[in-house]
């Protein structure tokens, strides 16, 4: 009888214990939502008053908007926006002196204004009219936000990795590889006699070890179909955990990686990739543009001004058919018919079934310089469309009408940040096989560089993140592209592009028109 009421009152502890689990589980998330969306458990938006009396959704005004993903808080202009990770937020603080916070001073300051220390914030701090449980439900998220250093440090080392599909050509993989073999071995070598730095302090009981550690990178070589690479990449990161991916390079989608990098919440900055497949709301990949997709948009916009009735396609089945995709519906409702000619890879173009197509309408050309001038020699005054990425801006053959989507800076255009990495290049015996991508290689290091300053001793992904959304003057260094920027939530650093005329294989930049899709 005893051992079965033992058993009975274990059995109720368990479930005792698993039930408030699930309720602490459960008020963590809520909390993430209140924080990140400015969501009520309810599934209402909060309401927040600004400038002393205007109330607006909670969603335009949520507390990530200004503290940041990991709540390490950030400057805009003049104006600190303080930390409101759990380790700040629930202990004393000496600049400015103030007790820690607890729950009722934490509902004080979200709906009043009201530090535990009595000072009274000004209106750029949101109020918001939050009930109590709500209240409990953010501590509790707060708690644990940024409260440990991320995977892929240690007390020594930082470790990163570059992904690159086999798909990649020796040349091009070796030149991007040297590039950041090369700033990774400069980084540690001049940073060699920091690790035996103390910080600050004037005692030994207040000083701080160094926040040095040196980099290093592998290569996470991925191979066979794309929708294997997922499974390939959890399998590296379970084997050999690393702080962020960097650069990278892949001639198909880099939607598989991305998504990996959602999952494990891996900053990803900066890869070698020409389709995103991005998806709303992605956090953790930061991309030069939008790629071929900008290119499609582009073109469907100049298309629309020029009141194109049929258009035809023309690209290999496994290639850039989501930009293919993408200008499809984008002309979806203008009254211009698409039409697709679509071949195997491997198989010979097309060119009698292009060539009759081309007599009645418009071609977008999805291919690459020979096999674009193969069309052209066959439809010398048909009027075509083509991606100065697929061409790599080769126009020299392109005698008839012919408009190139170029998401770079114009032909002939000074580029102060690509003569600074030639230099570097140079100095360094750095061999130039593949200009674009192993500056973007360089861009991708220096902004991993400023990030991993910026953050100091705190070796949180997404602080390195929120740093990197604040740091507009990095693009300062970035080669190719023009009028890139860098802002909060914004993970493409080049917007727009150009649509420019090309006649007798000559760019005609003064006839270029910059289009912001």
């Amino acid at each position: 009888m005893v051992g079965k009421r033992s058993r009975t009152l274990a059995v109720l502890l368990l479930l005792a214990c698993f039930s408030l689990n699930v309720a602490a589980a459960d008020s963590v998330d809520d909390g993430r939502r209140i924080y990140r969306e400015g969501i009520l458990p309810s599934g209402e938006p909060m309401t927040a008053i600004v400038a002393g009396d205007v109330p607006v959704l909670g969603t335009q005004f949520s507390c990530q908007n200004c503290h940041g993903q990991s709540g390490m808080g950030t400057a805009e202009g003049t104006y600190i926006v303080s930390p409101i990770a759990g380790q700040f937020l629930f202990a004393e603080s000496p600049q400015p002196a103030r007790p820690a916070y607890d729950q009722d001073s934490l509902a004080r300051l979200l709906r009043d204004g009201l530090t535990p220390g009595g000072r009274q914030l000004g209106e750029v701090m949101p109020r918001y009219q939050i009930a109590d449980e709500d209240v409990s439900a953010l501590a509790d998220f707060l708690a644990g936000l940024s409260s440990a250093w991320s995977p892929g440090v240690d007390d020594t080392r930082i470790r990163f990795a570059t992904v690159i599909t086999d798909d990649v050509s020796e040349a091009e993989r070796e030149a991007v590889l040297e590039v950041l073999n090369t700033f990774v071995e400069e980084k540690n070598r001049q940073t060699r006699n920091d690790s035996e730095r103390w910080d600050r302090g004037s005692t030994p009981a207040s000083r701080l070890p160094t926040v040095h550690r040196d980099w290093v990178i592998e290569v996470w070589a991925l191979s066979g179909p794309s929708d294997t690479w997922g499974e390939q990449l959890e399998q590296r990161y379970r084997d050999n955990p690393v702080f962020a991916l960097l650069s990278g390079l892949s001639h198909q989608s880099w939607g598989p990686v991305g998504r990996f990098c959602e999952r494990n919440e891996i900053p990803c900055l900066f890869p070698g990739a020409d389709v995103t497949n991005a998806e709303q709301g992605d956090f953790y990949t930061l991309y030069y543009s939008r790629g071929l997709e900008l290119e499609a948009d582009l073109i469907a916009h100049h298309l629309a001004e020029q009141s194109a009735s049929n258009v035809i396609q023309v690209y290999c089945a496994s290639g850039p058919q989501q930009a293919a995709g993408r200008l499809r519906t984008q002309l979806e409702g203008t009254g211009v018919k698409v039409e697709d000619v679509a071949f195997e890879c491997d198989e010979s173009l097309p060119l009698d079934e292009i060539t009759r197509r081309l007599s009645d309408g418009v071609a977008v050309l999805w291919l690459g310089p020979e096999q674009v001038s193969a069309i052209r020699e066959e439809s010398p005054s048909a009027r075509i469309y083509v991606s100065s990425t697929l061409m790599e801006s080769v126009f020299e053959t392109l005698t008839g009408p012919t408009f190139a989507a170029h998401p770079y800076r114009l032909p002939g255009d000074i580029d102060p940040a690509l003569a600074r990495f030639k230099v570097w290049a140079k100095t360094r015996g750095v061999e130039l096989a593949s200009p674009r991508r192993q500056a973007e290689a360089f861009f991708a290091c220096l902004a991993m560089k400023d990030a991993v300053a910026h953050i100091g001793r705190f070796f949180i992904r997404d602080f390195a993140l929120d740093t990197l959304d604040h740091a507009q003057s990095i693009v300062a260094y970035l080669s190719y592209y023009p009028r890139p920027t860098l802002g909060p939530r914004q993970r493409f650093v080049n917007k727009g592009g150009y649509v420019l005329p090309i006649a007798n294989g000559q760019a005609e930049t003064s006839e270029a028109i910059w289009i912001l899709p």
